[in-house]
């Protein structure tokens, strides 16, 4: 990964990305830029008051990232321009700057999904194409414990293998959480269909392990970093009971470009684990 970029408004709260956002670049020798987008004014005077808002933001990034851990080690830029949608900069400047990673900060007060809806976060993760990380948590550590949730598609791939490069030194739980319709055609024949969907998602674990064994061996993650495990429920409660029983410092989800079925569309789970996260969220986009 070259480029990582960090968007901030600037929020104390949000201030904790910085250090993340930081530490990564360190750990893989990218070069990070950093990205605040003031807001638009139309008052008199609006140049003036706009040049010395934008100075204000810089000299508040430089003072926060000089606070950061290993920032010496660590090619850094900052751009600081005025915008209209703020989810739109953020997305155009991703591009520009070729990110391999977008980097955001969660507020304290996004902890219900209606309130989640609309936000600038929710807003460049559902219309960009970049993966991002939302930072919930101080970075006092490199991830350590990651939890993968897969629905086998291509954006769970996305998301297994970009964790991988995040926490090379970590230990990897995948989950697949998988429901049962009940059809009642007798005790027996339900019974052997069960456990032949059972059967079917434990193949399917296992080959999602084996076709990522390249990047598995890139990273020298071997097999005991591994624990693949099935659950029969909802998505959305399995995987933040598991993140709590594994003690996750990192969730990596996979979301879609395109209207689909599976759990893991950003209208599903990845909306509800978002809407109240209990650790570091990253999103890996599939076509």
């Amino acid at each position: 990964m070259k480029s990582i970029l960090l968007a901030t408004d600037l929020a104390i709260e949000t201030n904790r990305a910085f250090e993340r956002a930081v530490a990564l670049a360190s750990s893989l020798g990218a070069q990070l830029h950093i990205l605040h987008v003031c807001p638009v004014y139309s008052s008199f005077g609006k140049k003036k008051q706009t040049i010395s808002l934008k100075q204000d933001a810089k000299d508040m990034i430089k003072k926060t990232l000089s606070a950061c851990k290993g920032v010496k080690q660590v090619k850094t830029s900052i751009t600081v321009i005025e915008g209209g949608e703020i989810f739109a900069e953020i997305i155009n400047h991703a591009e520009k700057v070729k990110a391999g990673l977008l980097v955001m900060g969660l507020h304290g007060k996004v902890k219900l999904r209606d309130m989640f809806v609309g936000t600038t976060v929710e807003r460049v993760v559902r219309k960009g194409i970049r993966p991002v990380l939302m930072v919930k948590d101080t970075a006092r550590r490199d991830y350590k414990n990651v939890l993968v949730g897969t629905d086998f598609s291509s954006a769970a791939d996305q998301a297994f293998c970009l964790s991988m490069e995040l926490a090379p030194k970590g230990t990897f739980y995948l989950l697949h959480a998988y429901g049962f319709t009940q059809v009642y055609f007798g005790d027996q024949m339900a019974k052997y269909a069960e456990d032949a969907l059972e059967g079917h998602v434990t193949q399917k674990l296992e080959d999602f392990v084996k076709n990522n064994k390249k990047i598995m061996k890139k990273y020298t993650i071997g097999p005991e970093k591994i624990h693949p495990r099935k659950v029969k429920g909802e998505a959305t409660s399995n995987l933040i009971g598991e993140a709590s029983k594994v003690n996750a410092d990192l969730i990596a989800i996979g979301t879609h470009s395109h209207i689909s079925l599976m759990p893991y569309t950003l209208g599903g789970t990845a909306k509800d684990i978002l809407s109240s996260p209990p650790c570091d969220i990253l999103i890996a986009k599939g076509l």
